[in-house]
């Protein structure tokens, strides 16, 4: 001990009061021993030793690592009696420096006092030197003081000893009732433990085992190192890979520890699959004494795992299937929807000739008709747009499931939209004798939604009401919504609901209104019949565009259809200033210039040619026919028309090639063009279409009054009227 402390440069970790006291003994001016302290640490900032340092100028930290930054130490003392503190200094202090722990320390304080008795014996013997007794005396006293000392430190051993052996028991009970099949070699490869756990997975019992050398039995068929041996021996990389080939590695987590995974078959029937790791046991300078393994039981993982690639092969498989008849539905989609878009326009067409006619008849253009005729041409036209409504739905339908429907997304006036369509379905109300009531909010926000898809669903809720209430009245409101507000935001969605006295909905339908071909039968309908759409594009059309629809009814008393849309954020609708016109005035003049107007018909269906000339013809308008864009255009050549209605469907030259030539011509370019078609369009169709032409309107929807109308305004927009 006194040539580790002679000359030293000295740190000390744990400034309690054994501290104080070596440091009492060191800085003594009776010690002669050399010894320089430099430093003292300890987290307590008011610990005995640190207090005691600091007061006699030496370096003082709560920091033990700030102390391997003094120039020239060479030595730690550690005081605390911490193992955790112990280990951490032993892993993080430079090499150069050496450390006495605490266990040790106990040596230098024994060392420490032994000098400092000798000091005074030896300054008492100098004054003593011709009188025996005293110099008897001294020696009785520093043979005390070493009794003492030996005392101290046979209790302090004794205690240590207990404590070793409680930390042994411990220790065992942990291995022992650990649920982890765990065994322990010492330094001679000799089994100290060997718990429970891996009784049960190898079938070897401890009494079997420990105290032997046989620890490769039940993992080997005949004796060789296994991982255990492998840390106790420190073999070299090499050496190990004789025995585990490429399959070991070392530990992420634990330090100088190695694991692995084999296939052992000598264990259990049919053999399983062991993850293993082996660390080191190291004691209190670092030194090797044995080694503790521990052993996982993985082949239930593993199987899983060849399980789940198994079903990950076949699940690649089945999804190469998968897209492969993705492919193919792909491919059935786009005919479907060809097919679906050609339907359109083939039966739109003649059902487009079949109302117009219609119409003319009961309107008597052609001449005054009898009651039977009256009602049996009723009874066509209202057929017509009956089959012209199915036809509709089933195409939003396929849209709506296929992801197509294009939104046209902007800011909507929702009272305005609501009093046309009231206003559209005005001679159905009259029929009934009904009441429709309008109650709209003074503070209502525009919505944000497709005007003309919202247009469809205020139709086809409100046609339904008219439908199913025999008397009384319909009410309309309109107003904003508190779903999804807080405190005093504004509201996020408008809310319209429509409500009818009418004979209203049993529960047991409620949940059925929405389903896609869930029409009530004629007892809940009081015989009216449909196929079940309506109310499935309705929901598909409003979730769609981010809102919500629903259905409130008492059977009996009438129901309550409601649906919500997202307000743009703008805080109200514009006012709108009303303007008078004189309407008379203004059909008289147009009426005069229509006289002078000539307009050209393009369209392969000389029916639907023959019934747009007809109510121009009616209103005045010089009409010239053609029957596909080859003949428009060659038309065009001989006389050149104010106006030009074109369909887009048409052999030769369709309407978009004829539209693209007319455009591009200097002499034709100024033409304005009315599009008529039955074909379902797509967004990029209708973003050319809006760049070239004045309007576009769908085939089936229309009624003489509507082509009169869009055509004077277009001609109006022109000034050719």
């Amino acid at each position: 001990m006194r040539d580790i402390l002679h000359n030293s440069n000295i740190a000390v970790v744990g400034g309690g009061r054994v501290c104080k006291a070596i440091l009492k003994i060191v800085l003594g001016k009776s010690f002669l021993q050399k010894m320089n302290i430099l430093g003292v640490a300890d987290v307590n900032e008011q610990a005995e030793g640190l207090v005691y340092a600091r007061g006699k100028g030496i370096f003082t930290t709560l920091d033990y690592k700030d102390l391997y930054n003094i120039e020239g130490l060479d030595l730690i003392i550690e005081l605390t009696g911490d193992d955790g503190v112990l280990n951490q200094i032993k892993s993080t202090k430079p090499a150069n420096i050496r450390l006495i722990d605490h266990f040790e320390a106990m040596s230098v304080w024994d060392f420490l006092q032994i000098e400092e008795e000798r000091e005074r014996i030896k300054r008492k013997l100098r004054g003593y030197r011709r009188e025996p007794e005293e110099i008897e005396k001294q020696f009785d006293l520093f043979s005390q003081q070493l009794a003492k000392i030996v005392e101290e430190r046979t209790r302090h051993l004794q205690t240590v000893e207990r404590e070793i052996v409680m930390r042994e028991r411990a220790l065992s009970q942990i291995i022992e009732g650990n649920t982890i099949p765990t065994f322990v070699i010492n330094k001679d490869h000799i089994v100290t433990h060997w718990n429970r756990a891996i009784e049960k997975l190898t079938g070897h019992k401890a009494e079997e085992i420990v105290g032997t050398n046989k620890q490769w039995l039940p993992f080997r068929p005949e004796k060789r190192p296994i991982m255990a041996d492998v840390i106790v021996d420190e073999m070299e990389e090499e050496e190990i890979e004789k025995y585990y080939g490429h399959s070991w590695r070392k530990s992420s987590l634990i330090e100088g520890a190695y694991e692995a995974e084999e296939f052992f078959p000598h264990i259990d029937e049919k053999g399983k699959w062991l993850f293993f790791t082996a660390a080191p046991i190291k004691d209190a300078d670092g030194k090797r004494v044995g080694s503790i393994e521990t052993l996982w039981d993985t082949t239930e993982r593993r199987e899983a795992k060849e399980a789940l690639q198994t079903a990950h092969d076949e699940l690649e498989q089945k999804t190469a299937e998968l897209e492969r008849a993705n492919i193919e539905l792909k491919k059935f989609d786009e005919i479907k929807s060809t097919f679906l878009a050609n339907m359109s326009h083939e039966l739109r067409t003649p059902l487009n000739s079949v109302i117009g006619y219609t119409d003319l008849l009961l309107d008597r253009v052609d001449g005054d008709i009898n009651e039977e005729q009256e009602k049996s041409l009723t009874k066509v036209h209202k057929n017509a747009k009956n089959l012209l409504k199915l036809i509709n739905d089933v195409l939003d339908m396929s849209r709506i499931e296929s992801g197509r429907v294009e939104l046209d997304l902007r800011a909507v006036d929702l009272e305005e939209i609501i009093q046309e369509t009231v206003s559209a379905l005005e001679p159905l109300t009259n029929n009934k004798g009904l009441i429709i009531d309008m109650d709209f909010d003074e503070r209502l926000p525009l919505g944000y939604a497709d005007p003309d898809r919202v247009r469809q669903v205020v139709t086809d809720l409100l046609d339904n009401a008219i439908k199913f209430t025999s008397e009384g009245r319909i009410t309309i409101s309109v107003r904003p919504s508190e779903a999804g507000t807080k405190g005093n935001e504004p509201a996020k969605f408008v809310e319209v609901c429509i409500s009818d006295t009418g004979m209203g909905i049993r529960d047991e339908d409620l949940d059925k209104l929405f389903g896609k071909f869930k029409a009530l039968d004629a007892s809940a309908t009081s015989g009216y019949k449909g196929v079940g759409l309506g109310l499935n594009i309705c929901k598909g059309l409003v979730e769609m565009q981010n809102g919500s629809i629903w259905a409130e009814s008492k059977y009996g008393e009438g129901s309550r259809f409601c649906f919500t849309l997202p307000v743009t954020g703008e805080a109200v609708k514009p006012e709108v200033s009303s303007l008078q016109q004189d309407y008379e005035a203004e059909d008289a003049r147009v009426a005069e210039k229509a006289v002078e107007t000539k307009v050209l018909v393009v369209d392969d269906e000389p029916d639907h040619v023959e019934f747009i000339s007809k109510i121009l013809g009616e209103e005045g308008y010089q009409t010239t026919k053609a029957y596909d864009g080859k003949e428009a255009i060659e038309s065009i050549k001989h006389s050149k028309p104010d106006l030009i209605i074109l369909d887009l469907m048409m052999p030769n030259v369709s309407g978009f090639e004829a539209i693209e030539y007319l455009k591009t011509g200097d002499d034709t370019k100024e033409i304005p063009i009315i599009v008529v078609t039955g074909k379902e369009l797509t967004r990029e169709e209708m973003e050319v279409l809006d760049r070239r032409v004045e309007k576009v309107l769908k085939k089936g929807l229309l009624g003489g009054e509507v082509i009169l109308e869009v055509v004077r305004n277009t001609l109006d927009k022109f000034g050719l009227c």
